[in-house]
């Protein structure tokens, strides 16, 4: 690590204060317009089959329960789920795999679960909250 900064001695003091400069107009620009949104999955299943793993934009959801810390990309997402099957589909290679796209839940800054809920005829709805209990649970039962 040392060796590498004693190149920096190599440059002239004008290129170096220049390049410090960038890194920080870069971190500081990041960091004001960052629109990308960061959380925990949590998942719940409405529906009659098992859950056996599931995706949000990418991001591994697990089988159910809550997986931490993921980013979020823009005002829509891919959700893509697979439901549980038998041994002997597992032996056949068969898998049951479905996947929609949603628009992306409003977010705050206190927002730190993304919830998703899996629900009958393929639909899903997302919701961001501070907290574990998702603002969807009541509505949805």
């Amino acid at each position: 690590m040392l060796v590498r900064w004693a190149y920096m001695r190599l440059l002239p003091v004008w290129l170096q204060v220049s390049l410090a400069a960038l890194v920080i107009i870069w971190f500081a620009w990041g960091m004001v317009f960052n629109t990308s949104r960061s959380g925990s999955l949590v998942g719940y299943n409405h529906t009659d089959r098992p859950l056996f793993r599931y995706f949000v934009d990418g991001n591994y959801g697990g089988n159910g329960g809550t997986t931490c810390y993921w980013s979020f990309e823009g005002d829509s997402v891919e959700v893509v789920w697979i439901l549980d099957v038998t041994p002997e589909d597992v032996e056949a290679r068969l898998e049951e795999k479905h996947s929609i796209t949603v628009s992306m839940p409003p977010y705050s800054q206190e927002d730190q679960y993304l919830h998703a809920h899996f629900l009958p005829d393929n639909q899903v709805k997302l919701a961001w909250s501070p907290s574990l209990q998702s603002p969807l649970s009541e509505r949805l039962e």
